[in-house]
């Protein structure tokens, strides 16, 4: 299956989130009016969310995305994770 959702997050950003899964997230692309430090760290975040089960816990979501190197500027690990999580469910 292919799904997506998008989060305005209160700062007024937008995050997208397209993720392909069956039992298991097979791949994740994250979009929107956001940045990231390193830039670099952008393929790193997106592998963070997959191999993850659909029934994956948030708390699961924001520990491995908050173990990415990233500085996220204008969203945060709990807003990737409720988008990833809307879009797999």
């Amino acid at each position: 299956m292919h799904d997506s959702a998008t989060l305005k997050v209160p700062t007024g950003k937008l995050l997208e989130v397209a993720v392909t899964y069956d039992e298991r997230v097979t791949d994740a692309r994250v979009t929107g009016d956001f940045f990231l430090e390193p830039p670099e760290s952008h393929a790193a975040l997106e592998a963070a969310l997959e191999g993850h089960p659909t029934d994956v816990s948030r708390t699961t979501l924001v520990e491995a995305i908050q173990d990415v190197d990233a500085t996220c500027i204008g969203f945060d690990a709990e807003h990737l994770a409720d988008a990833t999580l809307e879009a797999i469910r």
